[in-house]
């Protein structure tokens, strides 16, 4: 993560943005815009996160869904299908 926080750094000179300007204008803190770009966060969850998506140091993974639905194996018949024996459910 190191060397994408100096290639963002890097990039940030070579455009001649100012990181407070940048941080204020996409509504990041800025100590925690050059936190991230010191490479001093994991920048796994959170807001340190996001601020890598949007520096390119990261790309952007849509969350988890839930969870598939197990199907529905049963029928409406009783046990006594399966195993001969009648039960209630």
């Amino acid at each position: 993560m190191k060397e994408r926080a100096q290639a963002a750094r890097i990039r940030f000179e070579a455009s001649g943005t100012n990181i407070s300007e940048w941080a204020r204008a996409h509504g990041f803190s800025i100590s925690l815009v050059q936190s991230v770009l010191a490479g001093n966060r994991a920048c796994r969850r959170g807001e340190s996160h996001a601020i890598a998506v949007a520096l390119g140091m990261k790309p952007q993974v849509s969350p988890p869904g839930p969870l598939p639905v197990e199907p529905e194996y049963r029928t409406e018949a009783t046990r006594t299908d399966i195993v001969g024996i009648e039960t209630a459910r």
